[in-house]
This record gives C-alpha cells, structure tokens and sequence, in this order.
C-alpha cells in the first residue's frame, strides 16, 4: 500500500537539502515542459480527454507498435491495479521479490492469491500470472531478456506482468513493445514519471497483446487521466528527443557511488544496472540510520524494511550529482565507521 513507498519527502518540510530515497534523475531538463504546462493551465477548466486513442497513435508511432496494442494509464500503478483487476478473483499470482509492494497488494485487493517467489525457475503452470520488475526495483538488478522470454515460452499459458519503469535507465536489451505483442503472454509497464520526472502527474502507460489492452480498457474509470497530465504527455512525445542527457556518464556516477560506498566498514552495496542501489548495513537499523541522516545533514534515503524479501538491515539510495554523492558517502561513513576514513575514488 502507499504507506510502503519510498520518496517521503513531504513528511519533512523545508528540512531535505539532498534526496536519494527517490529514483529520479537529476538531470531531467524540466524547463520546457514548466513553461508550457504555465502556459496551458486553462485547460482544468474542462474535462480530459474521455478517449485515449489520438494520443496513443501518436506513442505508438514513436515505439512502433499499433494503437490498440497500447494504454494510457495515471502512472504505471494504475495499469498494475487494472490488471489484477482484469484477472479477477480467484487467480494466482507469483511476485518475483524483493520487488515493489503494488504487484502484490494489488492481486491482494482484488482476491488474487499470491505467492512470492526468488527466482524464474519457481514458475510453475499452476501459476496464472507472474509479476516481475526489470531492472528491479530496489535490486537495481536486470534480468537478462533471453531467460525472460523462456520462461514465457515455458509457460504459454501464465501471464507475465513486467514492469519496464527503469529501462530508460539501463543499458541492458529488454523485451519492446512489439515483441510482447508478438509473445501474447507478455505485457510490460512503463512510467513516464521516472524517464520524464514527472512523479506529482501520474503518467504511464501498459503494452501487449490487443485483446488483453481491450479488456484493460474496458476497466479503465473515465476520464483517470487529468487534463494537466494530458497536457504533458503531448508536449513530452512531441519534445521526447530533448529529454535525453548523458546517461553512460549518469551511470558511471552510480557505479562509483557505489565503489565508494563499498569502501565504508559494515557496509554492502549490491550489484547494481542501473542508477539506484540497494544498500546493506550489517550493524545498523535502517529507520535509525535514515532519521539521523535527516537530522544531521538533511539527506533522505529509502529504507527498505517493509520490502517483502528484505529487513530493517537495507536502504535505497539512487544517484544523484557528484557533490552530493559525496556529501552521502561522508555522512555514511561518520554514521557507521566514524572512525575510519572514507576515500573517494
């Protein structure tokens, strides 16, 4: 549920300076899209788009894929809830973890029973659909594309959620849109929130099958797109080129935050793909090590003690500038081996 989310910001007013607990990227260039969202506040004076299908041509276009291979969803969560919705009471579900929580309470809420499993190879055909994130979040971890597509092939008949959120920000093959199509058991989630850094407008969409889109469609409450965020996605698939930045240096950065954060004593950063990490600390308890950072340096990190498949032993932290990378590796090491010396590389 919502209170399971990572990025609290809102909890400490005017207090963070440096926030890692989301996965956003810093380097997003927001300006354009602020000045025409200024420039088109008129539009809450009416009411969405009650149809999606000009705009999903305009997507399509750009994944090439077909219009009714594809959603528009109010973020990637509310395609996770239309379909545990869409499978209806009864199924069953596997989540691959530690994961996000909304797969999981999301077949919860609609009377799926789930299971979580660690690994592809506990599929089983019992199964009715599997629920995996790649890259993972909070693992940072991909799973390669090849046993992604044999474990689809094995079981023809199980449903293989996936959601894509991160690939943006990965340079690992993944499955596109078309080869999901094509695959027929396979549907992939994508957020706009995280490629465009748009969380507060809620802006995702779902690809897949034709007849699986159709049946989300026809649960889709009118009108779940607001017209801000509609505003956003024109002008966001119209200017989609002039989001891009230099991610082979972005990623670089998180690879030596992460060299660094390994050098601090009792701590264990886990191979990661892409820009965030997850965190082991052997000797601390992540809620306290999350206040005191708050507290002493104004830097918020995720803890990752309500991760099904983790403890109160692991934060998440994304990258975020050099600077400030370095600012959290100094307050790491005087919280944990104060003590010790912390080099940079």
């Amino acid at each position: 549920m919502i209170t399971a989310h990572g990025d609290d910001i809102y909890e400490y007013e005017g207090v963070i300076k440096h926030n890692f607990s989301s996965n956003l990227c810093p380097y997003i260039q927001m300006d354009g899209l602020k000045e025409h969202l200024k420039a088109a506040m008129d539009v809450i004076d009416h009411y969405p788009p009650a149809e999606t299908i000009k705009t999903e041509r305009v997507l399509s276009a750009i994944l090439r894929n077909r219009p009714e291979e594809t959603l528009i969803t109010s973020g990637a969560t509310e395609a996770i809830y239309l379909i545990a919705q869409t499978a209806g009471g009864g199924s069953r579900s596997a989540v691959l973890v530690p994961t996000f929580s909304e797969y999981g309470d999301a077949c919860w809420l609609h009377g799926s029973d789930v299971t979580t499993i660690h690994s592809l190879d506990e599929i089983h055909d019992e199964m009715n659909m599997v629920w995996l994130c790649n890259p993972n979040n909070p693992t940072g971890r991909v799973i390669a594309k090849e046993q992604v597509v044999k474990a689809a092939f094995d079981h023809p008949h199980t449903l293989f959620v996936i959601d894509q959120s991160y690939a943006f920000f990965c340079k690992e093959e993944l499955i596109d849109p078309r080869e999901a199509a094509h695959l027929g058991n396979v549907i992939l989630l994508h957020s706009m929130t995280k490629k465009y850094g748009i969380p507060g407008l809620r802006l995702g969409y779902v690809t897949g099958k034709e007849d699986f889109i159709r049946s989300l469609r026809m649960s889709q409450m009118p009108w779940s797109v607001n017209a801000l965020a509609w505003v956003a996605c024109g002008y966001i698939l119209e200017h989609h080129a002039d989001f891009h930045f230099d991610m082979d240096g972005y990623l670089q950065e998180a690879q030596r935050l992460r060299d660094n954060l390994n050098q601090i004593d009792s701590i264990e950063v886990m191979p990661t793909q892409t820009h965030f990490m997850l965190v082991r600390m052997a000797d601390a308890d992540s809620l306290v090590i999350k206040r005191r950072l708050v507290d002493r340096y104004g830097i918020l990190v995720r803890s990752c003690h309500n991760i099904v498949g983790l403890d109160n032993h692991y934060i998440r932290v994304a990258a975020q500038t050099p600077e400030e990378n370095d600012l959290l590796v100094k307050a790491m090491g005087l919280l944990l081996a104060p003590s010790s010396s912390v080099p940079f590389k």
